[in-house]
């Protein structure tokens, strides 16, 4: 990608909402030139799916990573088993990878028991197409920018899932926050129009929400392919005298400008890490050379289906 191309991805999955004017300032062109790169770049799908990034715990949600392997792999058995997930409303992530995996699928379910009936229907219903074979409750989620793609650049850490304590919203929080999740970009006045709320509630609804803590920010899904940029999810699993290195892990993913999300899981690896960069990806000797890892399973990405941080709240 050339520089100017990586300031615009950088800056637009920092914050999608982010007028075209300063998108500009930001990467160092005018209104049009930046209104007219995104454009296009939306067009060709290189930029896909907007997304508003909520903390779903504050909803009384846990979260839940499970990784699949398919048995048959033609086209037809991949499409009905994406399309089968796109139907379930608790699904809010689907990643298919080329190796090491077929599927990470993210769950984000009221319940362990909710999560266990879906999960075992999906089982019975593919039961000899794919296996289910790992399923682990996440802890955290930190989310850090897309630092690789600028040379200066603004270290941030989006911390999912870490505080429990579920809040009472309103119905009209409730209503504004729907059409957010339904479409990020929308413009307040375009909300207040179809919500029948007053301008200047929906504006002050909106910024008490983030105020809140309730949405965490506004980020975009890429087409990593088009764009030429490599993606891997390392589970890492560390020796039982070396749990007091996952601190120092963590602080070492916020500061390393490859690593996008760092998040800490229950079972065999306590661990996850997104690795993202526009060249080859070596991380991993680094991450070894570092830390007293025992084992670690690499699964290098293909596409992102689906990413969204809440189930559209009925």
């Amino acid at each position: 990608m050339k520089s100017k191309l990586k300031k615009l991805v950088y800056e637009y999955t920092k914050n999608s909402r982010i007028t075209t004017k300063e998108l500009g300032k930001r990467i160092g062109a005018s209104q049009q030139s930046a209104s007219y790169l995104l454009s296009t770049l939306k067009k060709k799908k290189m930029i896909e799916s907007p997304t508003t990034i909520i903390d779903a715990v504050k909803f009384g949600y846990i979260n839940i990573l499970t990784g699949a392997i398919l048995l048959k792999t033609d086209q037809n058995t991949k499409k009905d088993i994406l399309d089968e997930l796109k139907t379930i409303s608790f699904v809010t992530g689907i990643e298919e990878f080329k190796e090491g995996i077929d599927f990470i699928v993210e769950y984000v379910v009221p319940n362990l028991s909710a999560f266990n009936k879906i999960n075992l229907d999906l089982i019975e219903k593919f039961s000899n197409k794919m296996r289910i074979v790992f399923v682990y409750p996440i802890i955290v989620v930190h989310e850090y920018n897309k630092n690789y793609l600028v040379r200066n650049f603004e270290m941030s850490d989006k911390i999912l899932f870490s505080d429990n304590e579920k809040i009472e919203v309103s119905n009209q929080e409730l209503i504004i926050l729907k059409e957010l999740i339904k479409n990020p970009e929308r413009k307040l006045i375009d909300i207040a129009e179809s919500t029948n709320i007053p301008i200047k509630t929906v504006i002050k609804i909106k910024k008490e929400m983030e105020r809140k803590n309730i949405i965490k920010g506004y980020t975009s899904i890429l087409n990593n392919g088009k764009l030429g940029i490599n993606r891997e999810v390392i589970l890492l699993k560390f020796p039982g005298e070396g749990i007091k290195e996952i601190d120092k892990f963590m602080d070492y993913a916020k500061n390393n400008k490859h690593i996008v999300k760092c998040i800490k899981i229950i079972g065999e690896y306590q661990v996850a890490v997104t690795i993202e960069s526009d060249s080859d990806l070596t991380i991993i000797k680094e991450i070894r050379e570092n830390f007293p890892i025992e084992n670690y399973r690499i699964m290098k990405s293909e596409k992102i289906h689906k990413k969204i941080y809440l189930p559209l709240i009925e």
